[in-house]
Protein backbone atom coordinates (compact mmCIF):
# COMPACT_ATOMS: atom_id res chain seq x y z
CA UNK A 1 0.00 0.00 0.00
CA UNK A 2 1.30 3.36 -0.88
CA UNK A 3 0.69 6.68 1.06
CA UNK A 4 -2.21 7.72 -1.14
CA UNK A 5 -4.77 7.96 1.53
CA UNK A 6 -2.24 9.64 3.91
CA UNK A 7 -4.11 13.16 3.28
CA UNK A 8 -7.77 11.87 4.34
CA UNK A 9 -6.54 9.91 6.71
CA UNK A 10 -4.45 12.36 8.10
CA UNK A 11 -7.25 15.01 7.97
CA UNK A 12 -9.71 13.34 9.46
CA UNK A 13 -8.16 11.19 12.23
CA UNK A 14 -4.39 11.37 12.71
CA UNK A 15 -3.57 15.34 12.15
CA UNK A 16 -6.39 16.92 13.97
CA UNK A 17 -6.23 14.31 16.71
CA UNK A 18 -9.31 13.53 18.13
CA UNK A 19 -9.53 9.94 18.34
CA UNK A 20 -11.29 7.10 17.16
CA UNK A 21 -12.76 8.43 14.62
CA UNK A 22 -16.55 7.23 12.95
CA UNK A 23 -17.24 10.40 10.85
CA UNK A 24 -16.70 13.53 9.20
CA UNK A 25 -18.65 15.38 11.74
CA UNK A 26 -16.30 14.12 14.40
CA UNK A 27 -13.81 16.48 12.73
CA UNK A 28 -15.67 19.71 13.96
CA UNK A 29 -15.19 18.98 17.79
CA UNK A 30 -11.20 18.74 17.12
CA UNK A 31 -9.15 20.74 19.65
CA UNK A 32 -6.68 22.90 17.74
CA UNK A 33 -3.49 22.02 17.96
CA UNK A 34 -1.27 23.48 19.60
CA UNK A 35 2.47 24.64 17.38
CA UNK A 36 5.51 25.23 18.24
CA UNK A 37 8.79 23.94 16.75
CA UNK A 38 12.77 25.12 17.09
CA UNK A 39 13.83 24.35 13.67
CA UNK A 40 17.60 25.86 13.72
CA UNK A 41 20.70 23.62 14.26
CA UNK A 42 23.86 25.35 15.83
CA UNK A 43 27.13 24.54 17.76
CA UNK A 44 26.93 24.27 21.15
CA UNK A 45 29.26 22.81 24.30
CA UNK A 46 27.58 20.35 26.50
CA UNK A 47 26.25 22.31 29.09
CA UNK A 48 27.92 21.90 32.45
CA UNK A 49 26.17 19.40 35.61
CA UNK A 50 24.18 21.11 37.85
CA UNK A 51 24.10 21.72 41.27
CA UNK A 52 22.47 21.88 44.18
CA UNK A 53 21.15 24.82 43.20
CA UNK A 54 19.33 24.18 39.91
CA UNK A 55 16.79 21.39 41.63
CA UNK A 56 15.00 18.97 39.46
CA UNK A 57 11.53 19.28 41.29
CA UNK A 58 10.08 22.74 42.39
CA UNK A 59 6.94 23.95 43.75
CA UNK A 60 6.19 25.87 40.73
CA UNK A 61 6.17 22.72 38.34
CA UNK A 62 2.79 22.08 36.11
CA UNK A 63 0.33 20.47 37.93
CA UNK A 64 -1.65 17.29 36.94
CA UNK A 65 -4.67 18.02 34.48
CA UNK A 66 -8.28 17.84 36.71
CA UNK A 67 -9.54 14.33 35.90
CA UNK A 68 -12.64 15.78 35.01
CA UNK A 69 -11.04 17.83 32.59
CA UNK A 70 -9.51 15.30 30.44
CA UNK A 71 -12.56 13.06 30.64
CA UNK A 72 -14.60 15.67 29.04
CA UNK A 73 -12.22 15.55 26.56
CA UNK A 74 -11.18 11.78 25.53
CA UNK A 75 -14.79 10.24 27.29
CA UNK A 76 -16.67 13.61 26.23
CA UNK A 77 -20.20 11.27 25.59
CA UNK A 78 -19.29 9.58 29.59
CA UNK A 79 -19.61 5.79 28.62
CA UNK A 80 -18.51 2.92 30.49
CA UNK A 81 -15.12 1.88 29.64
CA UNK A 82 -14.74 -1.10 27.03
CA UNK A 83 -15.13 -4.56 28.58
CA UNK A 84 -16.06 -6.39 25.88
CA UNK A 85 -13.65 -9.26 23.88
CA UNK A 86 -10.18 -7.38 22.61
CA UNK A 87 -7.26 -8.29 20.96
CA UNK A 88 -3.74 -6.77 19.87
CA UNK A 89 -2.70 -5.52 16.62
CA UNK A 90 0.88 -5.95 16.06
CA UNK A 91 3.98 -6.09 13.45
CA UNK A 92 6.08 -4.13 11.85
CA UNK A 93 6.54 -0.46 9.57
CA UNK A 94 9.55 -0.30 7.32
CA UNK A 95 10.77 2.58 4.99
CA UNK A 96 11.26 2.19 1.00
CA UNK A 97 12.99 4.53 -1.04
CA UNK A 98 16.27 5.90 -1.24
CA UNK A 99 18.13 6.25 2.25
CA UNK A 100 17.89 9.43 4.86
CA UNK A 101 20.15 11.87 3.38
CA UNK A 102 22.25 13.41 6.22
CA UNK A 103 21.78 16.32 7.92
CA UNK A 104 23.90 19.93 8.22
CA UNK A 105 23.90 19.57 12.05
CA UNK A 106 26.81 20.75 14.36
CA UNK A 107 26.64 18.41 16.95
CA UNK A 108 29.74 18.06 19.65
CA UNK A 109 31.52 15.21 19.43
CA UNK A 110 30.90 14.82 22.80
CA UNK A 111 27.13 13.93 22.24
CA UNK A 112 27.50 10.36 20.90
CA UNK A 113 23.76 9.16 20.93
CA UNK A 114 23.04 12.85 19.17
CA UNK A 115 24.99 11.95 16.29
CA UNK A 116 23.58 8.69 16.07
CA UNK A 117 19.85 9.91 16.71
CA UNK A 118 19.66 13.22 14.70
CA UNK A 119 22.83 13.24 12.42
CA UNK A 120 20.03 11.59 9.21
CA UNK A 121 16.50 12.50 7.90
CA UNK A 122 14.95 9.62 9.31
CA UNK A 123 16.50 6.57 11.38
CA UNK A 124 16.13 2.86 10.10
CA UNK A 125 17.51 -0.22 11.12
CA UNK A 126 18.33 -3.80 9.62
CA UNK A 127 16.14 -4.52 6.69
CA UNK A 128 14.86 -1.26 6.25
CA UNK A 129 12.93 -1.14 9.36
CA UNK A 130 11.81 2.61 10.31
CA UNK A 131 11.97 3.92 13.55
CA UNK A 132 10.12 7.03 15.15
CA UNK A 133 7.08 5.86 12.79
CA UNK A 134 3.51 6.82 14.91
CA UNK A 135 1.58 3.55 14.59
CA UNK A 136 -2.02 4.13 15.73
CA UNK A 137 -5.45 1.88 15.80
CA UNK A 138 -8.68 4.09 15.39
CA UNK A 139 -12.62 3.74 13.75
CA UNK A 140 -13.04 0.54 16.59
CA UNK A 141 -16.30 0.71 18.60
CA UNK A 142 -15.50 1.29 22.15
CA UNK A 143 -14.01 3.86 24.52
CA UNK A 144 -10.56 2.15 25.56
CA UNK A 145 -8.87 4.11 28.85
CA UNK A 146 -5.70 4.46 29.51
CA UNK A 147 -4.15 2.46 31.89
CA UNK A 148 -0.44 4.43 31.97
CA UNK A 149 -0.30 7.53 34.48
CA UNK A 150 3.48 8.56 32.16
CA UNK A 151 5.44 8.35 29.55
CA UNK A 152 9.41 8.49 30.37
CA UNK A 153 11.29 9.63 27.79
CA UNK A 154 15.34 9.32 28.89
CA UNK A 155 18.51 11.40 27.76
CA UNK A 156 21.36 10.15 27.26
CA UNK A 157 24.23 11.18 25.09
CA UNK A 158 22.46 15.05 24.28
CA UNK A 159 19.73 13.03 22.83
CA UNK A 160 16.26 11.83 23.59
CA UNK A 161 15.63 8.30 23.74
CA UNK A 162 13.02 8.31 20.48
CA UNK A 163 12.24 11.26 17.96
CA UNK A 164 8.33 10.77 18.31
CA UNK A 165 6.66 10.59 21.62
CA UNK A 166 2.96 9.68 21.54
CA UNK A 167 0.67 10.07 24.84
CA UNK A 168 -2.95 9.66 26.13
CA UNK A 169 -4.25 13.44 27.26
CA UNK A 170 -3.98 13.31 31.31
CA UNK A 171 -0.88 11.45 31.06
CA UNK A 172 2.22 13.29 32.22
CA UNK A 173 5.86 13.42 30.57
CA UNK A 174 8.64 12.55 31.89
CA UNK A 175 12.04 13.52 30.83
CA UNK A 176 14.68 11.69 32.57
CA UNK A 177 18.41 12.49 32.51
CA UNK A 178 20.55 9.28 32.77
CA UNK A 179 24.13 10.93 31.80
CA UNK A 180 26.58 11.67 34.77
CA UNK A 181 27.96 15.02 33.45
CA UNK A 182 25.71 17.28 31.66
CA UNK A 183 22.26 18.59 32.41
CA UNK A 184 19.47 19.44 30.52
CA UNK A 185 16.67 22.03 30.58
CA UNK A 186 13.41 20.31 28.59
CA UNK A 187 11.04 22.42 26.92
CA UNK A 188 7.54 21.35 25.63
CA UNK A 189 6.95 23.83 22.63
CA UNK A 190 3.74 24.54 22.81
CA UNK A 191 1.99 23.92 26.19
CA UNK A 192 1.53 26.44 28.96
CA UNK A 193 4.46 26.23 32.18
CA UNK A 194 4.87 27.90 34.81
CA UNK A 195 8.79 27.51 34.74
CA UNK A 196 11.44 25.71 33.33
CA UNK A 197 13.29 22.88 35.46
CA UNK A 198 16.47 22.02 35.10
CA UNK A 199 16.79 18.06 34.24
CA UNK A 200 20.32 17.13 36.33
CA UNK A 201 22.18 14.17 35.81
CA UNK A 202 20.83 10.63 37.67
CA UNK A 203 18.28 13.20 39.39
CA UNK A 204 14.73 13.18 39.48
CA UNK A 205 12.61 13.09 36.24
CA UNK A 206 10.88 16.34 34.88
CA UNK A 207 7.49 16.42 34.54
CA UNK A 208 5.82 17.99 32.53
CA UNK A 209 1.64 17.80 31.60
CA UNK A 210 0.68 18.72 27.86
CA UNK A 211 -2.03 21.27 28.38
CA UNK A 212 -4.28 20.71 25.68
CA UNK A 213 -4.76 17.36 23.05
CA UNK A 214 -2.52 18.16 20.00
CA UNK A 215 1.27 18.22 18.32
CA UNK A 216 4.10 19.88 20.65
CA UNK A 217 8.20 19.72 20.40
CA UNK A 218 10.00 18.56 22.77
CA UNK A 219 13.01 20.47 23.02
CA UNK A 220 16.41 21.26 25.27
CA UNK A 221 16.77 24.78 26.27
CA UNK A 222 20.23 24.90 26.98
CA UNK A 223 21.36 25.54 23.25
CA UNK A 224 21.03 21.81 21.64
CA UNK A 225 19.05 23.43 18.89
CA UNK A 226 19.01 19.54 17.50
CA UNK A 227 17.76 17.95 20.67
CA UNK A 228 13.66 17.65 19.65
CA UNK A 229 11.23 15.02 19.44
CA UNK A 230 7.47 15.50 17.89
CA UNK A 231 5.01 15.02 20.61
CA UNK A 232 1.52 13.39 19.95
CA UNK A 233 -0.95 13.79 22.23
CA UNK A 234 -4.04 11.77 21.36
CA UNK A 235 -7.30 11.73 22.53
CA UNK A 236 -7.57 7.72 22.37
CA UNK A 237 -4.68 5.10 24.14
CA UNK A 238 -4.46 2.52 21.10
CA UNK A 239 -0.92 3.92 20.16
CA UNK A 240 2.55 2.94 19.80
CA UNK A 241 5.98 3.79 18.43
CA UNK A 242 8.46 2.16 16.62
CA UNK A 243 12.17 0.97 17.74
CA UNK A 244 14.93 0.76 15.11
CA UNK A 245 13.58 -2.75 15.05
CA UNK A 246 10.20 -1.04 13.49
CA UNK A 247 8.25 -3.12 15.73
CA UNK A 248 4.99 -2.15 17.97
CA UNK A 249 2.18 -3.29 19.42
CA UNK A 250 -1.11 -2.01 20.60
CA UNK A 251 -3.21 -4.13 23.07
CA UNK A 252 -6.45 -3.77 24.37
CA UNK A 253 -8.31 -3.09 21.20
CA UNK A 254 -12.03 -3.94 20.49
CA UNK A 255 -13.14 -6.82 18.30
CA UNK A 256 -14.01 -6.20 14.84
CA UNK A 257 -12.87 -3.73 12.30
CA UNK A 258 -10.59 -1.19 12.84
CA UNK A 259 -7.59 1.06 10.75
CA UNK A 260 -3.92 1.24 11.60
CA UNK A 261 -2.03 3.94 10.68
CA UNK A 262 1.75 4.62 10.65
CA UNK A 263 2.94 8.45 10.45
CA UNK A 264 6.68 9.67 10.28
CA UNK A 265 6.93 13.07 11.21
CA UNK A 266 10.39 13.41 10.15
CA UNK A 267 8.55 12.65 6.23
CA UNK A 268 5.23 14.08 6.93
CA UNK A 269 4.01 10.99 5.25
CA UNK A 270 1.37 7.73 6.09
CA UNK A 271 0.05 4.44 5.06
CA UNK A 272 -3.07 2.82 6.37
CA UNK A 273 -4.83 -0.12 6.06
CA UNK A 274 -7.98 -1.69 6.99
CA UNK A 275 -8.35 -4.65 9.57
CA UNK A 276 -10.44 -7.03 11.54
CA UNK A 277 -9.54 -7.23 15.36
CA UNK A 278 -10.28 -11.06 16.76
CA UNK A 279 -9.74 -12.07 20.19
CA UNK A 280 -7.41 -14.58 21.34
CA UNK A 281 -5.12 -14.21 18.86
CA UNK A 282 -2.99 -11.41 17.44
CA UNK A 283 -4.15 -9.19 14.24
CA UNK A 284 -0.34 -8.64 12.59
CA UNK A 285 0.38 -5.76 10.43
CA UNK A 286 3.32 -4.76 8.22
CA UNK A 287 3.03 -1.20 7.03
CA UNK A 288 5.33 0.72 3.96
CA UNK A 289 6.31 4.28 4.06
CA UNK A 290 7.52 5.66 0.84
CA UNK A 291 10.69 8.46 0.90
CA UNK A 292 10.38 10.19 -1.92
CA UNK A 293 11.96 13.41 -1.99
CA UNK A 294 11.26 16.83 -3.41
CA UNK A 295 12.75 17.69 -7.08
CA UNK A 296 13.35 21.17 -5.73
CA UNK A 297 15.74 19.69 -3.15
CA UNK A 298 13.58 19.32 -0.30
CA UNK A 299 13.35 16.05 2.18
Amino acid sequence: MTATPAARLLGACLLLLVGACRSPESKKDADPAPSGTETSAGEAAPAASGSASAPSVSALAPAPIPRERVQAVVNPKGVAAYAGPAGTVEGIVRIEGPEAPKLDLKIPTACGDALATYSKLFREGTGRTLADALVTVTEYEGYVPSKRESTTVPIRGCAYDTRTIAMTFGERLEVANRDTRFSYLPQLHGSRHAVDLVAVPKGDPVRLYPTEVGRYVLGDGMARHWMQADVFVLKYSTHDVTGLDGKFRIENVPVGKARVTAYLPALDVAVDREVEVKEGEPTVVELTLRHEPKKDGGK
